[in-house]
């Protein structure tokens, strides 16, 4: 059902002027990509039969009150609406130009046109809707777009030299600038555009089609071509530009049918009465948008979310020191019997826990049985993170053999299976630890080291690296590190402390590298910038039967601890930002680690690759 888009599928999509030759085409397209339709017109819609997925309704444009009912009556039926399509026909502008901010309700409603009056009192009464939905609840909504479509008048004019002068730019420009910090304000998932029809065909502006120099040009050529185009196709570029993450969506900004930006600046827009050359400067300013509708290349992410249930261990092993006391292990108890629970069910609200891979101390599973039983029950991997969460250069290698078995032991006990993934608590791994992982049969470990930091890839048998003794003579220690080419059979699932929740985000007294007072919108946002420079720059795996390019292909390992991320401040983040990565569509997918390994061996050792 959901065809191009599957991300949109069940989303609340409002439609303002629903009954004309545009309104019906965006309507059947989100119709076609499983969303739940509102379709408002002065008369009721005449579109033909649907599913119940579409509820329509006959409004007063012109009358606040109807629109308000129109809002209350469609939320009522389908819930909060995700996505407002805010379609206008033409109308006369006034000679003065006024932002949000500087002009009151009162006088943007007395001076604008029924059409723009239509327009700012649906937007009104939908962020009014939208903010008492969130308020009740508590949370935003996880996606959100306004777009407005329409022309709001013919804004060229021809000379008497038969030039086309540009006058200014339209009343949705104007609007979209305004509202934009309210949009954003209201939601930070929330992106407001406006698009033009530009030169989209239709029974009104197939009378113009005989002269394309003047047919709707917009004031910065808001038509990079003077083709005429289909209503169905410029739903399309709407749906696109709607069913986009918020990071590939542009905000505040006016689009044309090509979904091109249209750059206009207030000292150029002051010249062209007095100087039409100025038309041709501005009109080269049509740029794209930062991301276009359609890529060269396809991607296939694989997010590798995963949590570290340290608890009292962390104070242990790696975080043992004289001076821990109650607080400290206070805090690995909130871990154990608060912070996992809340943990497993966001994950099971999300539809993710089993999708994903818990790394168990066996201090943890002996001290929190019952919780972690919860865990397991959860349907996810369990792999192993040492007993006490100890370094492996605290212990000897007949302790390091020791624990690990003890490990395997308690698993089995809890899954009724071998574990077959491991990593290191704090990421201290040695030499030693890849030959016993591997005599146990374990097919990846460790999930520690970084030789990259978005792909796996088998863990090579490296000899220690050994730093220079500069009481020696220089040439005794000049000499380059020797990188084995001889690969184990161990796989590698990278994570690192840029992809971790605990270090910035929990303040651990005696840890050197803990903080614990960074906002969490920075780490929040660093996440975002780091998926999407490896989504648009990505490694390419080519494929021969795909003529324009290949797949872009990387995993996005997540590393969670409850102490951290179970906390009321944190857990909220966290889970904008697991539905900000499932809003990126089908190809982006969650896997577990043993999965992500199993497909990297490919059911051979290291010695047959």
């Amino acid at each position: 059902m959901s065809g191009l888009w599957p991300q949109l599928e069940g989303l609340h999509v409002f439609v303002a002027r629903a009954d004309g030759d545009i309104g019906r085409a965006i309507v059947g397209r989100f119709l076609e990509a499983g969303c739940n339709v509102t379709a408002c017109d002065k008369k009721a819609p005449s579109l033909p039969p649907w599913p119940e997925n579409i509820y329509t309704l006959q409004i007063d444009h012109a009358d606040e009150a109807s629109i308000e009912l129109s809002i209350f009556r469609a939320t009522s039926r389908f819930g909060p609406i995700h996505i407002l399509i805010a379609n206008s026909g033409p109308a006369e502008e006034p000679q003065d130009y006024s932002s949000w901010d500087d002009q009151s309700r009162r006088l943007w409603k007395s001076i604008y046109s029924i059409d723009m009056r239509e327009i700012f009192l649906t937007i009104q009464q939908f962020v009014g809707s939208t903010k008492r939905w969130q308020h009740e609840r508590q949370s935003q909504l996880y996606h959100l777009a306004v777009i407005i479509i329409g022309q709001s008048t013919k804004l060229t004019r021809r000379t008497e030299d038969g030039k086309i002068l540009l006058t200014r730019p339209s009343l949705e420009y104007q609007l979209v600038k305004g509202l934009k910090g309210v949009i954003e304000r209201l939601n930070s998932n929330a992106t407001i555009n406006a698009m033009v029809p530009g030169s989209v065909i239709t029974p009104l502006t197939a009378r113009q089609a005989d002269d394309c120099e003047l047919f709707m040009l917009d004031p910065q050529a808001t038509t990079t071509s003077k083709d005429l185009d289909a209503p169905e196709n410029f739903a399309l570029a709407v749906a696109s530009l709607a069913s986009r993450p918020t990071s590939e969506r542009a905000s505040g900004e006016y689009l044309d049918v090509n979904c091109k930006r249209i750059v206009q600046e207030e000292n150029e827009l002051t010249e062209f009465v007095k100087d039409p050359s100025t038309i041709k400067k501005v009109a080269s300013r049509v740029s794209s948008v930062s991301r276009p509708l359609t890529k060269k290349s396809k991607h296939r992410v694989r997010v590798a979310l995963s949590v570290d249930f340290d608890a009292i261990s962390a104070h242990l092993g790696t975080g043992k020191h004289p001076d821990n006391n109650m607080a400290d292990y206070s805090a690995g108890i909130f871990a154990g019997k608060v912070g996992a629970p809340r943990l497993v069910k966001l994950f099971k609200k999300l539809g993710l826990a089993e999708k994903m891979t818990w790394f168990i101390p066996g201090h943890s599973m002996e001290t929190f049985p019952a919780e972690v039983k919860k865990v397991v029950e959860s349907g996810c991997e369990i792999a192993l993170h040492g007993y006490s969460h100890e370094g492996a250069y605290q212990l000897t290698p007949e302790q390091e053999a020791d624990v690990l078995q003890r490990c395997i032991e308690l698993a089995i006990s809890f899954t009724g299976k071998k574990p077959t993934g491991y990593r290191a608590p704090l990421y201290q791994i040695r030499e030693t630890t890849v030959p016993l992982l591997e005599r146990h049969g374990f097919e990846y470990a460790d999930s520690s080291l970084t030789h990259h930091d978005s792909q796996p890839y088998f863990l090579p048998r490296n000899p220690p690296i050994h730093p220079p003794d500069f009481s020696q003579p220089a040439s005794a220690w000049m000499h380059p590190t020797t990188l084995s080419s001889s690969l184990s059979s161990l796989v590698e699932i990278p994570c690192n402390w840029y992809g971790e929740d605990e270090t910035p985000l929990s303040y651990l007294p005696h840890v050197q590298n803990s903080h614990g007072y960074v906002d969490v919108r920075i780490i929040e946002q660093m996440w975002k910038d780091r998926f999407v420079w490896l989504w648009e720059n990505g490694e390419e795996e080519e494929e021969e039967e795909e003529e324009e390019a290949g797949i872009n292909d990387f995993i996005f390992p997540i590393v969670l601890h409850p102490d951290t991320s179970g906390m009321a401040h944190v857990i909220g983040m966290i889970e904008r930002f697991l539905i900000w990565l499932r809003v990126w569509g089908p190809e982006v997918e969650f896997w577990r680690y043993e999965d992500i390994a199993r497909e990297m061996r490919g059911g051979r050792s290291a010695d047959e690759k």
